[in-house]
């Protein structure tokens, strides 16, 4: 065998280490990938566990929304019958408050009647001007007002006029409204009669025994 050179390098013994690492650095490596896949697949698990698929959320949601849809279908239908109540006490108000003004209005119509028809019998009832029995009168006559006494009454009074003046009384003998219906006189006469109707009323009174109502003051 020949002499090694002096400034040569002594040979590696090290390479059939390194071709039996190679196996087990290979085998480091599938280990750790195979405990990477079973760490992940925990963890998609615990996911999958801690999370709801995708499928459990739609039908939670869709859950949710028919509640919803229920909710808001029931608020509408109570909406609807408070609407359809209101109205119905709305139409019965106006209904009960138009009945109520039928009844007053037939109630006022039924009082105007009555009035009227009492105010016709009572116009019916009323004495006409159609002269007194004859009684004694201080004239002695069946005609007063064309007395004596008449005259003097007359002349006292009104002198001798048969005008409806504004003085204590109406007419020739200034009679009062009292005096007036008390011998016959319409009501609607006073203020307005005539000579012939005065002097008639002044008859009745005179031959009722009523000249005291002009003696006592006129000195006739």
């Amino acid at each position: 065998m020949p002499p090694a050179p002096r400034h040569s390098r002594p040979r590696k013994t090290r390479k059939p280490a390194l071709r039996v690492g190679v196996p087990v650095l290979a085998a480091a490596t599938l280990a750790g990938v195979a405990a990477a896949f079973v760490f992940l697949s925990g963890g998609s698990q615990g996911a999958a566990a801690t999370h709801p698929s995708h499928g459990a959320i739609s039908e939670t949601s869709a859950a949710s929304s028919l509640t919803s849809d229920d909710m808001m279908i029931d608020s509408h239908h109570e909406v609807a019958a408070r609407i359809v109540r209101d109205n119905a006490r709305t139409v019965r108000r106006k209904y009960l408050a138009h009945l109520a003004s039928v009844r007053l209005a037939q109630k006022k119509a039924a009082e105007k009647a009555a009035q009227a028809a009492q105010a016709a019998q009572k116009a019916a009832a009323q004495p006409t001007a159609s002269p007194s029995p004859a009684a004694s009168s201080s004239s002695g006559g069946s005609d007063p007002a064309h007395s004596a006494l008449g005259v003097c009454i007359r002349n006292a009074e009104e002198g001798g006029s048969y005008a409806w003046g504004p003085g204590n009384g109406g007419g020739a003998y200034q009679f009062q409204i009292g005096t007036w219906e008390k011998y016959g006189g319409a009501a609607g006469e006073f203020g307005v009669a005539g000579p012939s109707y005065q002097d008639q009323i002044f008859d009745n009174a005179i031959n009722a025994g009523g000249a005291s109502n002009w003696t006592a003051y006129d000195g006739c």
